[in-house]
C-alpha cells in the first residue's frame, strides 16, 4: 500500500503545473529510453501485436494499401510498426505530446527479430521490413521507408483528419486515459473519420494503473474509493485514467453508428474487495474486468 500511495503522491506532484508536467515528460523520455535501450519485456508487446493480427485476419480488417490511424502511439510506435511488418499499409500516428524514444526502437525490435524468427523465415516482406526498422538512421527515415506519419495534438482531437479518411482506427491501452467528458465526442470522431466499411479496434485498460507501481495491490483497487476520495488522493493529470467500466464503454460506442463485431474481456478476482457505493450499480463481471478489447465496423460498405 505504501508504494501505491507514494506513487500517487509523486504523480500528483508532477501534475501541479505546466512546469512540473514538462519536467515529468522530459524525465520520462530520458529514463524511459535509457531503460528500454537496456532491454524490455517484449513478450506482452508481441502478444498484443499478434492479437491485432489475429483479429485483422478474423474480421478481414487490414488490407494492403489501407490508410490507418493509431490513437496514442507511445514511446516506440509499437503497434503501428509491428502491424506494418506484416501489411503494406499507411499509418498515421497521433499523440498528445511527443514521447518518442528513437534510441530504444532498434534494441527492442532486434529482440523482436529474435523472438519471431520462425515467422520471419516464412515471410520475406516482414523480414525485410524489420531490417528496415533496425537499420533506420532517424525517425524521418523510418517514416519514409514504412509509410508512417506522426502527429501531435495536445487536445487529442481528430479534427485535423478529414471525413472518411481511414480504413481502420485503432488503439491499445489509450482510451482509458481520455477524460470522461470527452469520451462520447471521441467515439463520434472515430466514426466520422472512418470510411464506410471501416473498422474500429481498441484494447482498453480498465485496471488500476497505480497498481502497476505496487503489484501487491488488486488490479481493481480503485473501486474501493468514491469519486471525491479518488480525486483528492489519487487522480492526477500526467497519468490520468478515467475508471470507466466495460458497460460504460459499450454504451459509449453504442451511441454511435458503429456496429459491434467482437468483445474480449480479461478479469481478476475481486471477491475479497470492499466496493464503494460509487460502483454499486455495476455487475461483478463489470467490476472484475481489467482489460476490454472491442471491434466495431462502420456500416455502408459496398
Amino acid at each position: 500500500m505504501l508504494r501505491y500511495l507514494g506513487s500517487a503522491m509523486a504523480l500528483k506532484f508532477f501534475s501541479a503545473n505546466r512546469h512540473t508536467k514538462r519536467a515529468y515528460r522530459a524525465l520520462g523520455n530520458l529514463l524511459g529510453e535509457r531503460k528500454r535501450k537496456g532491454g524490455t519485456h517484449v513478450d506482452a508487446y508481441i502478444e498484443r501485436g499478434n492479437l491485432f493480427r489475429e483479429l485483422s485476419a478474423k474480421h478481414d480488417i487490414t488490407k494492403d494499401g489501407d490508410n490507418m490511424l493509431e490513437i496514442g502511439t507511445g514511446w516506440l510506435h509499437w503497434h503501428s510498426i509491428y502491424h506494418r511488418l506484416f501489411y503494406n499499409v499507411n499509418i498515421s500516428m497521433l499523440d498528445i505530446w511527443d514521447c518518442r524514444q528513437f534510441g530504444a526502437i532498434r534494441p527492442v525490435f532486434l529482440d523482436v527479430e529474435e523472438r519471431i524468427a520462425e515467422t520471419l523465415h516464412t515471410n520475406e516482406a516482414a523480414r525485410q521490413n524489420i531490417e528496415t526498422v533496425v537499420t533506420a538512421q532517424s525517425l524521418d527515415n523510418l517514416y519514409s521507408e514504412l509509410g508512417l506519419g506522426y502527429h501531435v495534438d495536445e487536445t487529442g482531437s481528430l479534427q485535423q483528419f478529414a471525413d472518411e479518411s481511414f480504413d481502420c482506427v485503432f488503439s491499445f491501452h489509450v482510451l482509458e486515459h481520455v477524460r470522461r467528458k470527452y469520451v462520447d465526442q471521441l467515439v463520434k470522431e472515430i466514426d466520422r473519420v472512418l470510411r464506410p466499411g471501416g473498422f474500429s479496434l481498441h484494447q482498453i485498460g480498465i485496471d488500476d494503473h497505480l497498481q502497476h507501481y505496487d503489484p501487491k495491490m488488486s488490479q481493481k483497487n480503485y473501486i474501493r474509493y468514491s469519486d471525491r476520495m479518488w480525486k483528492l488522493l489519487f487522480e492526477n493529470d500526467v497519468q490520468y485514467f478515467n475508471r470507466l467500466q466495460t458497460s460504460e464503454w459499450t454504451a459509449a460506442f453504442g451511441n454511435s453508428d458503429l456496429v459491434p463485431l467482437e468483445s474480449i474481456t480479461e478479469h481478476c478476482n475481486i471477491d475479497l474487495m470492499t466496493v464503494n457505493r460509487r460502483f454499486s450499480g455495476f455487475s461483478k463481471g463489470d467490476l472484475s474486468c481489467t482489460a476490454l478489447t472491442i471491434v466495431h465496423q462502420k456500416p455502408g460498405a459496398d
